[in-house]
């Protein structure tokens, strides 16, 4: 019985040894490490991720990876240079995504202003009631960061997805712009055109220089093939201008469009001013603005009247190609 029990001693010895020599010789091997190829999520790496590459999720796992598609479309609205930055797709723990785009508003106006409508998500051609939009309060000229967010509750490939979702600005029955995400696909929106046009308007003792233009779609409801043609002015008065002055207003201005209507100056460019004897009013955001059909090329004739039809109210001609 002692010879036995010491050969079984001998053998548990030895395969003790064993072991510990095995656990020395791993101790200098180094494993391979795989490099990343995508942002991941907090979460990621843990037991049963069973994602493939490109975001496809397979069935019974989820994807942690976060995929980044950097878009840089631009469009324009309400007189916004929009610019669709970056769009991020962070898959969930239940199948689904998060969704967040990243918008800069640049105001091209000089009055501080944000956008008087919401903007709208389009996945696959439907618009998606649950999106969610920062838009920013922007100053005249200046720049501010926006974004619009949405989740989806099925996630099959990030990179599908976000080839089927579009920013929307205004509605189909009105001047809109798209910007899609897929990155092939164009911006489908109108860019502000500058004109340059240089007159004069003189009728007894005002003059009305015109120094300049922008034409652009009009954004204004029930308004879709339609653009707003603004031209900035400059008002000189002459010495014989009464004491008190001499009020100017915006209705005092017309336009025949090249298809022969006569278009009085729009609200929207709301001139009222107190014209002196011997003063210069020059403002950056004195312009008038008449409401003309699209495309809006061809001849014009603008006219300023003060006197209600009393005098003859000169008129300047000019074009637009």
């Amino acid at each position: 019985m002692r010879s036995a029990f010491t050969s079984v001693g001998a053998a548990v010895l030895i395969a003790t040894s064993a072991v510990l020599m095995t656990a020395c010789n791993d101790k200098n091997t180094t494993a391979a490490t795989p490099a990343s190829v995508s942002a991941a999520a907090p979460g990621a790496g843990q037991p049963g991720d069973t994602a493939t590459p490109g975001g496809t999720v397979k069935p019974g796992g989820t994807n942690s990876q976060a995929t980044v598609r950097t878009i840089g479309k631009t469009g324009w609205y309400e007189g916004f240079e929009i610019t669709v930055d970056k769009a991020t797709v962070t898959p969930d723990e239940f199948g689904g995504a998060k969704v967040r785009v990243d918008i800069t508003y640049k105001n091209t106006t000089t009055k501080d202003q944000t956008l008087s409508i919401v903007p709208g998500v389009q996945i696959d051609g439907a618009l998606d009631p649950g999106a969610g939009f920062d838009n920013p309060d922007v100053p005249g000229k200046g720049s501010a960061a926006g974004d619009v967010t949405t989740s989806v509750k099925k996630l099959d490939n990030a990179e599908h997805l976000l080839d089927t979702i579009t920013i929307v600005y205004g509605t189909s029955a009105d001047n809109q712009t798209l910007i899609p995400l897929k990155t092939d696909a164009k911006a489908d929106s109108v860019a502000p055109k500058t004109l340059n046009v240089s007159g004069k308007l003189a009728q007894d003792q005002t003059a009305v220089e015109i120094t300049g233009g922008t034409l652009t779609p009009s954004y204004t409801k029930g308004e879709r093939n339609k653009m707003d043609l603004a031209l900035h002015i400059t008002l000189v008065g002459g010495s014989g201008i009464a004491a008190g002055g001499l009020n100017v207003f915006y209705e005092y201005f017309s336009i025949k469009t090249p298809d022969g209507q006569n278009v009085v100056a729009d609200i929207r460019g709301p001139i009222d001013e107190l014209l002196n004897r011997n003063q210069t009013i020059d403002k950056a955001d004195n312009v008038v603005v008449f409401v003309v059909p699209a495309p809006a090329t061809g001849s014009y004739a603008i006219s300023y009247d003060a006197t209600k039809g009393a005098s003859t109210a000169p008129t300047f001609s000019f074009t637009i190609s």
